[in-house]
């Protein structure tokens, strides 16, 4: 596989300011049947609030086309700048590609990026070549048998510092990274290791 990687900070038009990386292919990739360069391929985070951790899943096809990855706002390499709802994070991937002169994309969305970008096709049908959505989008009440299993994996001081935490209207960004540890360590089977 050869591909090039380079990185940039786009700013949106709400003032915000969104780190992404682009690994594409080094000759400029295949041509397809009908002589074009295929679309390129978004890889959107789960979260929100993970930093992007896909990479190696981009170097897998960025010798096919160019693979976009970015920090959503709020996380990673993008400051917390701005409003964050689902419409904010639907806007600021349309943005993104326009900047990147993306005029569709192949979008693969993991956990919460599967969310946004079923959210996103919905908004834009026209903007996606093609949708890939891994672990979700969430459907039904999955969330009562998910806080269920999570409150049996911790213990009572652990839920109760949780509960504090999510009760601060300002984070501190240590406080951020407690909460959310707190708040992820038992989706991993071995607890001690998803704390860390």
């Amino acid at each position: 596989m050869t591909f090039i990687e380079k990185q940039g900070r786009t700013p949106l038009t709400d003032g915000a300011r969104v780190h992404w990386t682009v690994a594409a292919p080094a000759d400029g990739g295949p041509l397809g049947a009908d002589g074009e360069r295929p679309p390129p391929v978004v890889l959107l985070h789960g979260g929100p609030g993970l930093p992007d951790y896909l990479a190696d899943v981009a170097a897998m096809v960025a010798d096919l086309a160019p693979v976009y990855r970015y920090d959503q706002r709020g996380t990673g390499r993008s400051p917390w700048q701005g409003r964050h709802t689902l419409a904010r994070h639907v806007d600021d991937l349309g943005e993104l590609l326009d900047a990147w002169g993306a005029r569709r994309a192949v979008l693969i969305g993991h956990s919460y990026g599967a969310d946004l970008a079923a959210r996103f096709c919905l908004a834009h049908p026209d903007r996606a070549a093609a949708v890939m959505l891994m672990c979700g989008p969430f459907l039904g009440d999955w969330r009562a048998a998910y806080q269920a299993e999570r409150k049996r994996r911790m213990t009572e001081a652990q839920r109760e510092r949780l509960r504090v935490l999510e009760g601060v209207p300002q984070r501190t960004e240590e406080q951020e990274v407690e909460l959310l540890t707190l708040a992820w360590f038992t989706d991993h089977s071995d607890a001690g290791r998803g704390r860390r």
